[in-house]
């Protein structure tokens, strides 16, 4: 009995050495926590918190996707909630005085001047309105109410933009591969436009990508998860932005401000992260985020959240879908759809071969949707045209989008299936082609398919 005594005061006695020792451990891990360094994070914060809040609040993209997206007159007020901004009058005058570009009338989209010069001033804002904020914010003794109003405000506009990006890939809207994209050769294609096919000749893989999105979305709307969500987005941004720099997709601006939004989302948080990625501690209970005292308020505002998370999502999915059944890949597809080699091309009734060096010859006619086409010359160029069919009339009007003055409009003729008749005036002189229809089958990119087991021989 006394031996077992002797034992447990000997345990008691080390047990609170040994949880100081595993507490300075666990302190030297996640590094101390000095005055200087809190207040340096948040500074650092609140500059985050400026900088993309005043993106949100003249950004187009995230204005329209609050409002559920869509088209037409939705994107018009988008445009317009841009301009009434009193930021618009200095983001022409850094555009002009510092970038040295003239400024649009509406914002095009992508990086462009319109962006950068946004950039700076926003930038400049969160520089002027970031130590008020401090000078205000050192007496306040009460709980961090206004901060958990901004995480709301900053939560939907981040899953507002996850429901717009996902749903475009979901249904599937944003990816595409027309038939023009199979004849054209890799070497001419932009690393943008070889991305662009690259996911586009994967219907499920893309909608993978848009449903990891909606996922991430879903969860920033529901405050208990929201946490989780910014962390998938933060993932997420990381890989778009990533892709969108080393494939020079146009979007590098946005990407980076979503990713700067999550991680702001994630920032009070990092504490608890660093501490459960460097020890071996279990992660401490997040503090409540709770936007009300009342339980009941609570319920209800969560309650709230999630139904107007789920109207942004249906609004958003429906939009899309109406889009791709109307103009993507769900539109009905033209009688001659598809690629049509060029078997005998005429100019005024003389018979030209198939050379190369021929850049008058039609090499292909590629026929996308109901109203665009491309023609592809004997040197594998593409010339992209704006198509009008007239089923009754056995008629095809071709224009350039690159020269609109050149238009022809070809009488056709259907011998069989698989062939094809145009005969029109182009340039001054009477064009005749015989065509034959390409079986999309002939084209791996298309027939493939996915095996289980394969042989060695058929990986090209």
């Amino acid at each position: 009995m006394k031996v077992r005594v002797g034992k447990w005061l000997r345990t008691a006695a080390s047990a609170p050495a040994g949880r100081a020792a595993r507490r300075a451990i666990a302190s030297q891990a996640t590094g101390p926590a000095t005055p200087n360094r809190l207040a340096a994070a948040r500074t650092a914060y609140r500059f985050g918190c400026v900088y993309t809040g005043l993106y949100c609040l003249t950004s187009p993209q995230v204005y329209l996707a609050l409002r559920g997206g869509g088209m037409g007159r939705l994107q018009e007020a988008a445009d317009a909630w841009a301009k009434l901004w009193a930021i618009r009058p200095v983001r022409d005058w850094m555009s002009v005085r510092v970038l040295g570009k003239e400024p649009g009338d509406r914002f095009e989209g992508g990086d462009d001047a319109h962006a950068w010069a946004g950039q700076l001033c926003w930038l400049a804002g969160a520089a002027a309105a970031t130590p008020l904020w401090s000078v205000l914010d050192r007496h306040r003794t009460g709980g961090a109410t206004p901060d958990k109003w901004l995480r709301l405000a900053a939560r939907f506009c981040l899953a507002g933009q996850m429901f717009s990006y996902g749903a475009a890939k979901a249904v599937p809207l944003q990816f595409q591969l027309p038939p023009s994209k199979l004849v054209e050769p890799l070497g001419a294609l932009s690393p943008m436009s070889l991305l662009w096919a690259q996911t586009g000749s994967s219907t499920p893989y893309q909608m993978v990508l848009g449903c990891a999105e909606i996922a991430s979305g879903l969860l920033l709307v529901v405050p208990r998860t929201a946490s989780l969500g910014a962390l998938l987005s933060a993932a997420e941004m990381a890989q778009v932005l990533l892709l969108n720099m080393t494939f020079d997709v146009p979007v590098k601006v946005h990407s980076f401000q979503l990713l700067l939004l999550s991680l702001l989302l994630l920032a009070p948080h990092a504490p608890r992260l660093a501490e459960a990625a460097l020890t071996e501690r279990p992660l401490p209970a997040a503090a409540l985020t709770d936007l009300f005292r009342s339980r009941r308020a609570n319920r209800i505002a969560t309650a709230l959240q999630a139904g107007a998370g789920l109207w942004l999502l249906g609004a958003q999915l429906r939009n899309d879908w109406t889009f791709w059944k109307n103009h993507g890949g769900g539109r009905e597809k033209p009688e001659l759809y598809g690629v049509w080699d060029v078997t005998d091309f005429r100019v005024d009734g003389e018979q030209r071969p198939p050379v190369t060096t021929d850049g008058r010859r039609w090499r292909r006619l590629v026929v996308d949707t109901a109203d665009a086409a491309a023609v592809q010359h004997m040197d594998d160029s593409l010339d992209p045209c704006m198509a009008a069919f007239d089923m009754n009339a056995r008629s095809l009007s071709l224009v350039k989008m690159a020269d609109p003055a050149w238009q022809v409009t070809f009488a056709f003729e259907r011998p069989a299936d698989d062939r094809l008749i145009l005969e029109g005036k182009a340039d001054g002189s009477h064009l005749r082609l015989h065509l034959r229809r390409r079986p999309p089958e002939t084209f791996p990119l298309v027939s493939r398919g996915f095996h289980w087991m394969q042989d060695n021989s058929s990986l090209r």
